[in-house]
């Protein structure tokens, strides 16, 4: 008979476990989708063009990662309302892009909290001449995210892509907005 109550206990100790276990035992919030805020500042579905700036390339932060490994960068940007901060891959044919981005698994944190990138998606486009592609012209993929509302200080974005065959790129910019 006592076999009997452990197994009951048993039963309805597994469903709390998994419970607990699903929910990670913390109180974070959840990822922020298209429309969520982080402060006063407002998460958007776009690409590179419809934003005022692209916090790489022109702004000056420096968005190339030559290999996988663990970066910190730091710039400053001049205040714009909408600033793009998707990040990506490039190869120079679709067939290698798509090969690599099938492996990656993407995570992107700003100031703190948790993206959900997939609700953004991706979109491509050509650099021409791309100086870390030896001069050729390469295919970008990236993710589709415009920060709205930009507050003036430091921000933190971190973006980390992982693939047990290509390695692990953990990149943290700090940038302050003036």
């Amino acid at each position: 008979m006592e076999e009997r109550r452990g197994s009951v206990f048993l039963l309805l100790l597994l469903p709390v476990t998994a419970v607990l276990l699903g929910t990670g035992f913390s109180n974070s919030p959840p990822p922020v989708g298209p429309g969520g805020k982080i402060g006063a500042m407002t998460l958007a579905r776009g690409i590179e063009h419809k934003a005022d700036a692209e916090l790489w390339g022109s702004l000056g932060c420096d968005g190339v990662i030559p290999k996988p490994g663990r970066y910190r960068r730091t710039c400053s940007v001049p205040f714009v309302r909408r600033l793009f901060i998707g990040y990506g891959d490039w190869e120079r044919t679709r067939r290698a892009l798509d090969s690599v981005w099938k492996q990656l698994k993407w995570d992107l944190w700003l100031d703190g909290r948790h993206v959900n990138l997939s609700r953004f998606g991706t979109s491509e486009r050509t650099l021409y001449y791309f100086r870390p592609a030896g001069g050729k012209n390469v295919i970008l993929r990236e993710w589709s995210v415009i920060l709205i509302g930009v507050t003036p200080g430091k921000h933190v974005i971190r973006y980390r892509s992982a693939s047990r065959s290509l390695g692990t790129t953990d990149a943290t910019w700090t940038f302050t907005t003036r």
